[in-house]
């Protein structure tokens, strides 16, 4: 498997574990530059989550609600025990 495919199966993994677990959330990535954005339906955009494609990490800001925080906590949990991993021993 290529990296680029490597890359391209965690994102999709990613992707779809937010849009079952986290419909509060819409996926914007028309910032570019290799983020997505995970916006709150409702509430402020400071609770955005990033999502970082090629480093595979999502982060959030400070100040953010101590909701948004569990929720960064939980996708990055979930991408490093269960995408990540998964992926890799495809490989």
């Amino acid at each position: 498997m290529l990296k680029k495919e490597h890359h391209r199966q965690i994102n999709k993994g990613f992707y779809a574990f937010v849009e079952n677990e986290f419909p509060q959330y819409t996926i914007d990535s028309s910032e570019g530059y290799g983020r997505v954005y995970l916006i709150p339906k409702e509430g402020i955009m400071d609770d955005s989550i990033i999502y970082h494609q090629s480093e595979h990490y999502v982060q959030v800001l400070n100040f953010a609600s101590e909701q948004a925080k569990q929720d960064c906590l939980r996708m990055q949990d979930y991408i490093v025990n269960n995408i990540v991993s998964f992926v890799k021993l495809s490989l």
